[in-house]
């Protein structure tokens, strides 16, 4: 399984960092993001949409279509209809939700953007994230977007990762430093 998804993440920055240098060349890399914007959209809001894309049993070409009649009248870009085209002769539509992150994320490295994700045990509030905003983009930079994810199992605390380095002060962390600690003793 482990090579499967190493394989995706291959194809993703492959397929994603060859369209970021054709848009680049084109100039045209914020009408290919609008684009990707209503795709992951789309994606995000319809369960059905996902399945089928992800589906083995559903044929390349079934999907561009599914694709190219949901967003006929977004008017897409011709460089992203041409993508979508490519993504089917390779047999890689499946793969469109990778490779429009590795997209992204190629653009906010270019543009030398910092993205955090932040973690929480709960929801945060608006007055929690624009504190934790301000608290980052103090010693981070201006260019910075966060990305703010809840996950139940840290219990408490936040962990915070931007690029590779990562700060956990979740409650689960300190709970397991402490088994560790104690089974040392």
């Amino acid at each position: 399984m482990a090579s499967n998804t190493l394989s995706g993440d291959l194809i993703s920055e492959r397929y994603g960092a060859a369209l970021y240098d054709l848009a680049s060349e084109k100039k045209c890399i914020d009408d290919i993001l609008n684009d990707f914007e209503l795709v992951q959209k789309a994606l995000k809001e319809s369960s059905e949409l996902r399945q089928v894309i992800k589906s083995p049993l559903v044929n390349s070409d079934e999907k561009l279509n599914i694709l190219l009649k949901l967003f006929s009248k977004a008017n897409l870009h011709n460089l992203t209809t041409t993508f979508l085209k490519v993504l089917d002769n390779n047999k890689r539509i499946s793969n469109i939700g990778s490779i429009i992150l590795q997209f992204k994320k190629i653009n906010s490295e270019k543009r030398g953007d910092i993205t955090a994700a932040i973690t929480s045990a709960n929801i945060l509030s608006d007055d929690e994230k624009n504190n934790i905003t301000n608290q980052l983009k103090k010693s981070l930079g201006e260019k910075l977007s966060l990305n703010f994810d809840v996950d139940e199992d840290i219990i408490g605390g936040l962990i915070v990762k931007v690029g590779s380095k990562m700060i956990d002060t979740s409650i689960a962390n300190k709970i397991n430093k402490l088994k560790i600690a104690m089974k040392g003793a």
